[in-house]
């Protein structure tokens, strides 16, 4: 991985209104978009739908259509910025089409601790996108997960081809900040991939 990438960090008092903001954002389903003190990192535009002091779950939404699901560390989130309410386009469209309010997958998703998070998501959801954005903004490493433990998740990879790496990856705990999961690109991906060696 590259050097580390210099980010800023939130004090206790910002931390709490970002909290705030975010609950808010749980409770009135707006479309919100976040912003992340990491360097380069993508910005989020979609419905908070749930959230911790440790990470927060989005669904992310483009196009006037959701995309599965994307969860961050809170510590990294700087601004929770309303991009609309309930007379919005989106959110009317998506209400039309019964996805309006977005609500929590139909699976338990822990979002106190990493390696439960990702055990939870991968279990359900099978193929998972990590990120270490403080190292890479701009990629992701998708894969099955196939060893969770208290401070690294290791991952067998799969390419844009659909095919699976040889070996494991891993990944320290600490540099994983975005856990994507149920979209459409993973979906495909995990649609057209053969068994695993190591299944």
């Amino acid at each position: 991985m590259t050097k580390k990438r210099d980010t800023v960090r939130p004090d206790s008092a910002d931390a709490d209104r970002i909290l705030k903001r975010l609950d808010q954002a749980v409770h009135t389903g707006n479309l919100v978009r976040i912003h992340r003190s990491i360097r380069g990192a993508e910005k989020i535009e979609g419905f908070a739908v749930a959230t911790t002091p440790s990470w927060t779950l989005m669904a992310p939404c483009s196009d006037i259509q959701l995309d599965g699901w994307a969860a961050v560390r809170t510590a990294d989130i700087v601004k929770v910025r309303r991009k609309g309410d309930k007379t919005c386009l989106t959110i009317r469209a998506l209400h039309r089409r019964g996805q309006w309010p977005v609500i929590m997958p139909g699976h338990t998703l822990p979002l106190d601790t990493l390696p439960a998070l990702v055990e939870a998501a991968h279990r359900a959801f099978g193929l998972v996108a990590l990120h270490a954005e403080r190292h890479v903004a701009d990629a992701c490493w998708i894969g099955a997960v196939t060893e969770v433990r208290t401070k690294s998740v290791r991952l067998r990879e799969i390419d844009p081809s659909a095919c699976w790496h040889d070996d494991v990856t891993k990944f320290p705990g600490k540099d994983i900040t975005r856990i994507d999961f149920g979209g459409r690109y993973v979906r495909t991906l995990d649609e057209f991939a053969g068994p695993r060696t190591d299944a």
